[in-house]
């Protein structure tokens, strides 16, 4: 069976509820919308032509698709999603949105129902679909920049008050791309401290410092009360910098400009001082990519064991700002 021919629905028409049934139309695999709000879900369903539900045991059992997505309140993920992949058998893959759940132990469960079901199931840190990001995972990899020894996670915008609680904190909110990337870059034991500011209780801006024995070290600027909107990652290592515009899709390869070294061992980045700008639309490649998995069974860029080593890192920041003790954290190998 093709791509085209799958049949997704999708739980919750929020902000990113409807940018997934933009591009699932365009794919022509949407098949159904559901809310609790029904008026919400038929504006988004006449626009695309598909049926509304208000609720998504009615959507899957009118609709029968093979691959839900859940884009419902943070609170609700872990319930929603363990609920559809126990009861419906027809159920292949599921597409959660950031974060997976609340907590590490709500995340944990849902991982041990799809795991035993086989359920294909990809968690939306988009960022990790930004091909920038991709690049500059490669150019770590293969050595362009040696070793990392500080990365500099920028990601600052605003929210509104009133939207805060559906979305939980700032550190599983949008913490969780930034910390799913750090565990792409290091791993091994690591000293974590973090700070934050709250409004209502709840953490809504943070500053985080990660210490890896390894001598890596990641900091974190974490906000939703930002007069604007920031994504940049800077990586310094020995050998040479990237500067990384996350919105721009731009990335700058910097050489340190060392002393010549014997030709043997002449250090080649891409471009001395290049300028790369890379296209693509990272919630696409985050459909693309669930798509792909429904049909081959493969694992998603982002699968269940990525989501859970970011709530570890988030359960640890909000431990440490509510301590103001530093936390000890592991981040396993991906080998």
């Amino acid at each position: 069976m093709t791509m085209s021919s799958r049949r997704i629905g999708i739980v919750g028409i929020g902000n990113m509820g409807s940018v997934h049934a933009r591009i699932l139309s365009d794919m022509g695999v949407l098949v159904g919308v559901a809310d609790m709000d029904l008026s919400a879900a038929e504006q988004v369903a006449k626009t695309y032509k598909v049926k509304a539900f208000k609720d998504f045991a009615s959507m899957i059992e009118d609709t029968h698709p093979e691959g839900v997505i859940i884009a419902t309140p943070t609170p609700t993920h872990a319930t929603i999603a363990e609920e559809v992949a126990t009861n419906y058998d027809s159920i292949r893959g599921l597409l959660i949105e950031k974060p997976l759940a609340s907590t590490l132990e709500d995340g944990k469960k849902v991982a041990k129902i799809v795991k035993e079901r086989n359920i294909v199931t990809l968690i939306s840190h988009s960022e990790i679909y930004n091909p920038i990001v991709g690049k500059a995972l490669s150019l770590i990899e293969t050595d362009a920049i040696g070793k990392p020894l500080t990365v500099i996670h920028d990601r600052r915008g605003f929210v509104a008050p009133e939207r805060i609680p559906s979305l939980g904190d700032v550190f599983e909110d949008i913490g969780v791309h930034d910390f799913d990337i750090m565990a792409r870059i290091s791993e091994g034991p690591a000293k974590l401290y973090a700070q934050s500011n709250t409004v209502g209780g709840i953490h809504n801006s943070g500053t985080v410092m990660v210490k890896f024995e390894s001598g890596t070290e990641h900091f974190f600027h974490l906000s939703r009360q930002y007069a604007g909107r920031r994504r940049f990652m800077d990586v310094s290592g020995t050998k040479g910098s990237l500067v990384l515009d996350l919105f721009g899709q731009i990335i700058k390869v910097q050489h340190l400009n060392q002393a010549p070294l014997a030709k043997s061992d002449t250090i080649r980045l891409p471009e001395m001082g290049a300028t790369i700008k890379v296209y693509g639309e990272p919630i696409r490649e985050v459909l693309s990519d669930f798509l792909r998995c429904i049909n081959t069974g493969d694992t998603p860029k982002v699968g269940i064991d990525d989501a859970l080593c970011a709530l570890e890192i988030v359960e640890a920041a909000r431990k440490s700002a509510e301590s103001g003790k530093v936390v000890d954290i592991e981040i396993k190998s991906r080998a």
